[in-house]
């Protein structure tokens, strides 16, 4: 009975009303088909360009040669991760290069390394390493440094910065020992690293450099501090390299004379600037007489010390630091025009924290199947050390690299990965400054790091000089701090920007880059054999 009556009043409305919805869905269909139509000529339009941002939703996808307009409003493929209904949402970040850098290098003027006037013996020796042309940052910085200027090296990782300032180093002290008399333990130049694996790595690069050249390489990494006080090592060297800590003591117990060092190298400066460093940093360069030029006496020997800082961010606190140590007008900044800019394939995975294990697994076995090494990155001791245990006992042979490890028991760990016997390195930031992954094409951030220092070198392990094959970065991002980070990248990326400069400090965040070397009761080994991985002390 109701239904008729609602029939009957359906039949009283009028006919233009009843046949509305009709014509709004007609038009709306006709609307629907124009989208479409301009969806497929832009498909068509950008499938010719190049790709810079590709996301998972087309429409946030952003090509070389858009620009946004001043006023106009940033649209991120991030924006919403904040929302837990966007889990497995995801977006790349693709590289692109800059065709005008290689005219710049074709204008250097420094087609081999003969023409910076290097020993005859140095160069002789470098084709046989087959080291013939310079790169970018050799081109820049060699020249530089060879006319006494203080330093300060700033480039993306893996470009061969260690190489540009261990050149003049080496040149220099050939010229300079035969000069000057020195007694046992004073050298001439010195290296200092936030890190042991870093100071290791540079000594073997610096032995392999200088071999044949009468050049004395010493490293000194912690372990025996104790040891070496009680009983002092007496013996001729050249180059000291080690790692800050054991350095630190061993030059204020006076094992070692800091009086006759004329060359001086903080590698990963931004890291030795880091305030867990900075207060007894600041005393340490103290006892070296840097000079705001190096000047030479009557016997060619210089009068002052020259000061180089390599890194792949710009240190910061450089003022703070060097007060009253160095005139800071006196530092000359080589920088390439690739600092602090995106140099390899990123991909950003929005995910929760309950399903980072099973997409962690998802990631690594795809790898392992094909003989690739990863190195996974965690945010604290506690995490890597789970991460290598859940990752070996689902059968992947995994090796666990972190600051808070005994000496004894880190050592050998970074060795492990280098030959072969783990396919996945899992680490903190202390597996991130300097180490020279050639054979590593993929980098995967468990957690997201939480500062672009950081987030720099660790993408830094993948893409260097000598690698083969494609390489990426996968970013796991959870935590709001994290989005809010990623954020920040993808806005600097979509604006044609570097970097932004970022610190979200945590207070409960661990430190990896220890201050104090800790004693262990173990054999000093001697390096002697570069060629052989398992005789290197990591």
């Amino acid at each position: 009975m109701l239904f008729r009556f609602c029939r009957l009043c359906y039949n009283t409305v009028d006919s233009s009303f009843r046949n509305f919805p009709r014509h709004y869905a007609r038009a709306f269909a006709k609307n629907k088909r124009k989208e479409i139509e301009i969806n497929d000529d832009e498909a068509t339009s950008t499938k010719e360009m190049i790709p810079i941002i590709t996301c998972k939703r087309k429409t946030y996808n952003f090509y070389m040669g858009q620009v946004y307009s001043k006023n106009e409003r940033v649209t991120l493929a991030s924006k919403g991760w904040r929302h837990r209904d966007s889990r497995g949402d995801h977006f790349f970040i693709h590289p692109f290069d800059n065709e005008n850098e290689e005219e710049v290098n074709d204008q250097s003027g420094f087609e081999t390394f003969v023409d910076f006037n290097l020993e005859p013996s140095l160069c002789s020796h470098l084709e046989k390493l087959d080291i013939k042309k310079p790169l970018e940052i050799q081109q820049s910085a060699i020249p530089t440094i060879f006319e006494g200027y203080n330093t300060v090296l700033a480039a993306e990782t893996g470009c061969g910065k260690t190489l540009a300032y261990l050149l003049p180093m080496i040149n220099k002290i050939l010229q300079w020992k035969y000069i000057i008399e020195r007694d046992q333990n004073c050298p001439l130049g010195l290296i200092v690293t936030p890190t042991r694996e870093l100071a290791v790595q540079i000594a073997l690069e610096l032995v392999r450099l200088s071999k044949h050249l009468n050049i004395q390489t010493k490293l000194i990494t912690g372990g025996k501090t104790k040891k070496m006080m009680m009983n002092p090592p007496v013996e001729h060297v050249d180059i000291l390299v080690g790692s800050f800590g054991v350095i630190s003591k061993l030059t204020t117990v006076g094992v070692y004379n800091l009086t006759f060092v004329r060359y001086v190298v903080l590698d990963e400066a931004d890291a030795l600037f880091h305030y867990t460093f900075k207060d007894k940093l600041k005393v340490f360069m103290k006892r070296l007489s840097i000079g705001y030029h190096q000047e030479f006496d009557d016997n060619g020997f210089p009068k002052s010390a020259q000061l180089i800082l390599a890194s792949a961010t710009v240190p910061s606190h450089v003022e703070e630091i060097l007060d009253n140590i160095v005139n800071v007008d006196s530092l000359k900044y080589i920088k390439t025009a690739k600092l602090h800019k995106i140099m390899v394939e990123q991909k950003f995975v929005r995910v929760g924290s309950d399903d980072k294990p099973q997409e962690l697994l998802k990631y690594i076995k795809s790898k392992v199947s094909n003989n690739q090494r990863v190195i996974v990155f965690c945010n604290t001791n506690s995490t890597s050390y789970w991460l290598y245990l859940f990752l070996n006992e689902c059968g992947i042979k995994t090796t666990n690299l972190n600051g808070t490890m005994p000496l004894f028991e880190r050592r050998g760990k970074y060795g492990e990965f280098l030959n072969g016997k783990a396919m996945v390195l899992s680490t903190t930031n202390a597996g991130s400054r300097g180490l020279d992954t050639v054979m590593v094409n993929h980098v995967l951030n468990y957690d997201f790091p939480l500062d672009t220092a950081s987030y720099i070198h660790r993408c830094g392990r993948t893409l260097r000089k000598g690698t083969i094959g494609h390489c990426r970065v996968t970013n796991f991002i959870c935590k709001p701090l994290e989005i809010s980070f990623v954020q920040k990248i993808e806005y600097s990326v979509r604006k044609m920007k570097p970097l932004p400069m970022i610190n979200y400090g945590v207070p409960n965040m661990e430190e990896d880059d220890m201050i104090e070397e800790k004693d262990e009761p173990m054999k000093e080994q001697i390096i002697d054999d570069i060629e052989n991985v398992d005789n290197i002390p990591y």
